[in-house]
């Protein structure tokens, strides 16, 4: 498996690919997420994105755009240094730096879905980055994953549900 850098590449690429199908007349439109429509699950996703150029010390923030946040994150990334040590202040302080670019990746994925879904694009996600993503999920403590602000009550699916869909139910999502 591909390490934390080329797995937050995937879900980035992934969630790029999304947005650049979202069609004039969609931006106010409903999404998966029922407290979002297409334009704030955007920025929330760019948000987070930001965020996580920011622990990696890109120095980005959410009103660079879309590319410049990729950009600096890419570059930050480059050095496998910045992947080391904690996040200093923020809602994520403390936590390793590795744990978080896992998050912000599963955020990325995640909301690709979600986007894709809404606006009637592929919503087909990387088989590596969705394995990593749930390898990641399943390891964090059960109060902390179904905290308000992650995710919701775990969406039963088959027992031979593709890995995409198992990952999707876990995090609350209908497949």
């Amino acid at each position: 498996m591909s390490g934390p850098a080329t797995i937050w590449q995937q879900a980035s690429d992934c969630l790029e690919a999304t947005m650049g199908q979202i069609g004039e007349n969609q931006w106010d439109g409903p999404t998966t997420c029922d407290e979002w429509t297409v334009r704030e699950l955007v920025d929330h996703a760019t948000f987070w994105q930001a965020n996580l150029g920011t622990v990696l010390g890109a120095g980005t923030a959410p009103e660079d755009g879309w590319d410049a946040i990729k950009s600096g994150i890419v570059g930050a990334l480059a050095d496998p240094s910045a992947l080391e040590g904690s996040v200093e202040g923020g809602p994520m302080e403390g936590m390793p730096k590795h744990q978080a670019i896992g998050l912000a990746t599963a955020d990325a994925l995640l909301h690709a879905w979600d986007l894709a879904r809404s606006i009637g694009a592929d919503d087909t996600l990387p088989a590596e980055a969705v394995d990593a993503v749930q390898m990641g999920l399943a390891q964090m403590p059960e109060e902390m994953l179904r905290s308000p602000g992650l995710f919701g009550a775990a969406v039963a699916v088959a027992d031979d549900a593709s890995a995409q869909d198992k990952l999707l139910g876990f995090t609350g999502r209908q497949p």
